[in-house]
């Protein structure tokens, strides 16, 4: 599209130039045959009606014969009174009578000439005098040559300028593009894989756009972990329940009771799978926010871990001073809870202590076991994803690193010591924010 407005530009430019300059030869013609004729009327002599003027004239083309300069003088009857020697073989063009004072110009064709023909009408002698019409003929044939030179360097010039122009519009947008081949580059190696970012030296004007690509990039890429942890969570968050079914199942006799328990954990795990959903698409915004009683889900969550690990003859003490409100998201809370008590209950040997204090700013949380405890070199690697009981002695599983996420969406703490039983404490700190107490 621009080359073609290149060539369009070139050629009205062209065509502009060729008449510009047409017309200013045309005007030269015009200004040089009417210094001719001021310069003959000064010759001319008018006596008894007689015109009188010589043959000879100061300028030598009007006294040479085809010399392409000619002139000539009719009267009002257009009869012709005297011509210069140049003129001699001309005709008189079927002439047309011009008023005294006005010029008149025209083209005429004599054999292989063509012949530009000024006329201008003049009075001589007193009184009414007699009309004369003078006119200066001039060959076109040097100007048509002047004109066509002029044509052609000019068609040369534009010719060579386009190319210039084209040249540099191409070298241009090859200099200008190579930054967005480089993108282009850029996005397929992350596209196979070999690059999470755009990383490359752009122009300034370019780095909005990459700045943008690597937030949407990063967002994309943030999105498809979350599914993954989503997906790994859920596995995880559905191994407790499962396991107290399998408990139930392996009994010789199920009662009413031990069917109703199944399908409150059925329930527990059809929300818990749509919690995970959800946080795959959302993350930890945009959960419900309620005033949700902290004892009733520890106690349900202990019940269920005395099914769990029924044999090990756990020994569970919970104290709280009153009772305690989380404000927030339900399954959240179920997760942190869920969480630490199941990993409480499955490393220890038996004795677990769940201690809840308020202070002025902050609520605390205390899970203490008795077993063996957890090397305080490895205390931070067990709150990272990824870190799974295979891969740390005596540590906890992945969902520790979920109960970390959860907690800082919350703004919470999470700190790991000994615990005076001999095993491990793990310590949730809530700002009053997000706690509230009867």
């Amino acid at each position: 599209m621009t080359s073609l407005m290149l060539l369009v530009l070139a050629i009205s430019g062209g065509f502009l130039l060729m008449q510009s300059f047409s017309l200013v030869q045309m005007k030269a013609l015009k200004d040089r045959l009417k210094v001719h004729s001021y310069s003959i009327l000064a010759q001319v002599e008018y006596d008894n009606q007689q015109l009188v003027l010589d043959e000879m004239l100061s300028d030598q083309q009007f006294n040479s014969l085809n010399s392409g300069l000619y002139a000539m003088i009719l009267n009002e009857n257009q009869q012709r009174v005297w011509a210069s020697i140049s003129a001699t073989t001309l005709p008189n063009f079927s002439p047309v009578p011009i008023n005294v004072g006005h010029w008149q110009y025209s083209l005429a064709k004599n054999d292989s000439e063509e012949l530009f023909i000024a006329r201008y009408g003049v009075r001589l002698g007193s009184g009414k005098g007699s009309t004369f019409n003078i006119l200066l003929i001039e060959d076109m044939k040097v100007i048509n040559q002047v004109f066509t030179d002029y044509r052609n360097t000019l068609i040369i010039l534009l010719a060579s300028a386009t190319i210039f122009l084209f040249m540099m519009q191409f070298l241009v947008f090859r200099w200008g593009l190579k930054p967005l081949h480089q993108l282009s580059d850029d996005l397929k190696d992350i596209q196979q894989g070999e690059k999470s970012e755009l990383v490359g030296s752009y122009p300034k004007e370019l780095r909005p756009l990459t700045s943008n690509l690597n937030h949407l990039l990063q967002v994309e890429q943030n999105q498809r972990e979350r599914y993954r942890n989503s997906l790994a969570d859920l596995s995880h968050s559905l191994k407790t329940p499962i396991s107290v079914i399998q408990g139930i199942l392996y009994k010789d006799k199920i009662d009413k009771e031990d069917q109703q328990y199944m399908q409150s954990q059925v329930s527990k795990m059809t929300n818990t799978i749509r919690y995970q959903l959800q946080r795959a698409v959302h993350g930890f915004q945009g959960l419900h926010l309620n005033r949700i009683p902290i004892s009733p889900i520890i106690n349900s969550i202990i019940d269920a871990m005395y099914k769990v690990y029924a044999d090990k003859r756990l020994a569970i003490q919970l104290t709280l001073e009153s009772e305690y409100y989380f404000h927030g998201d339900e399954n959240d809370l179920m997760e942190i809870l869920g969480n630490l008590i199941d990993n409480a209950c499955k490393y220890c040997i038996k004795d677990i202590i769940i201690k809840i204090e308020h202070t002025e700013d902050s609520l605390i949380l205390y899970f203490s076991d008795d077993g063996q405890g957890i090397p305080s070199t490895q205390r931070e690697a067990i709150l990272q994803r990824g870190v799974r009981l295979d891969t740390v002695e005596a540590g906890q599983g992945m969902g520790l690193a979920l109960v970390k996420e959860i907690l800082d969406a919350y703004q919470a703490s999470l700190d790991i010591s000994d615990s005076s039983l001999g095993g491990t404490c793990f310590k949730v700190s809530f700002n009053t924010e997000v706690i509230s107490h009867d």
